[in-house]
């Protein structure tokens, strides 16, 4: 298993993908979610009449923020680009033919998968301290420059907002994993899953807001499972002027469980799946 692991993260941390997927969502966190706001409240900051509106944005890229600004860019944008890392990692596999040859030496199949989903859950690791590092960064420095106190939240409120952020990830990079094995193909997984979590389940989300009977499969969903742990962390609710993807939610609980049954089932039947098949 040990060895399956090491011949997991050798092969991942040499791939410009993979390294190219982690830099660019951190660059998307940083620019919606400190970037973006903090223009516009300079836009604004000269408007007497609206200096409310200036000062609540300038409020959500400051330090004492930043819980709520971090988790609630995770539900829809975060999900999005682990969905494409999940694909990547083990889809190039099937592309390039390595698996096919390592199937047939002396590792066991599940071995090899759980090396390579043992991997990914470090990578998503690795994602989520690096957005809450890179947005504590920038928004410590904001402070400075605005005169404000830091105000940093409790470090077990953060330490939960980042244990929250890896779940979301690594539930949405499961899914990914999952259809590249499914499709053994990397860019039919990647369509697939976007469309799955961008595409389909937002439309269902929407429906339900009108179709009661769908606010039950709702809950059940990735996305909105994902929104609805986001909001328990203190997120404001995309219907309440916050980031998009965000949901209201009366606990952490059901959310938490639900992210965590599609990580395990999804490795679970990739793992499956590749076991059954034929090599070829």
């Amino acid at each position: 298993m040990i060895a399956s692991v090491r011949a997991a993260w050798f092969a991942d941390r040499r791939r410009p993908a993979v390294w190219t997927v982690t830099a660019t969502w951190t660059i998307l966190a940083l620019a919606f979610g400190i970037g973006i706001p903090y223009l516009v409240h300079l836009a604004l900051a000269g408007d007497p009449e609206q200096a409310d509106a200036a000062e609540s944005l300038l409020a959500a890229v400051l330090p004492g923020q930043l819980v709520t600004t971090g988790i609630g860019l995770f539900p829809l944008f975060g999900g999005a680009i682990v969905v494409i890392l999940g694909a990547l990692v083990v889809g190039n596999e099937y592309r390039w033919g390595t698996l096919n040859l390592i199937f047939t030496q002396r590792p066991r199949r599940g071995q090899v998968l759980a090396g390579h989903a043992v991997v990914l859950c470090g990578l998503t690791l690795l994602i989520a301290v690096l957005t809450f590092g890179a947005l504590a960064l920038v928004t410590g420095l904001l402070g400075v420059v605005e005169g404000h106190p830091a105000g940093w939240p409790p470090a077990a409120d953060l330490a939960g907002a980042v244990a929250a952020a890896w779940l979301i990830c690594t539930a949405h990079a499961s899914v990914g994993w999952f259809l590249a094995i499914a499709f053994r193909s990397t860019a039919t997984a990647i369509a697939v899953g976007l469309i799955w979590t961008l595409v389909l389940e937002n439309a269902i989300s929407g429906l339900a807001l009108v179709l009661s009977p769908l606010e039950v499969v709702q809950k059940v969903l990735l996305a909105p499972s994902s929104g609805a742990l986001a909001g328990a962390l203190g997120a404001r609710s995309q219907f309440d002027g916050g980031t998009p993807g965000v949901m209201e939610s009366s606990g952490a609980l059901l959310p938490t469980l639900v992210l965590l049954g599609y990580t395990l089932l999804m490795f679970g039947l990739g793992s499956w799946l590749a076991a059954r098949r034929d090599v070829g």
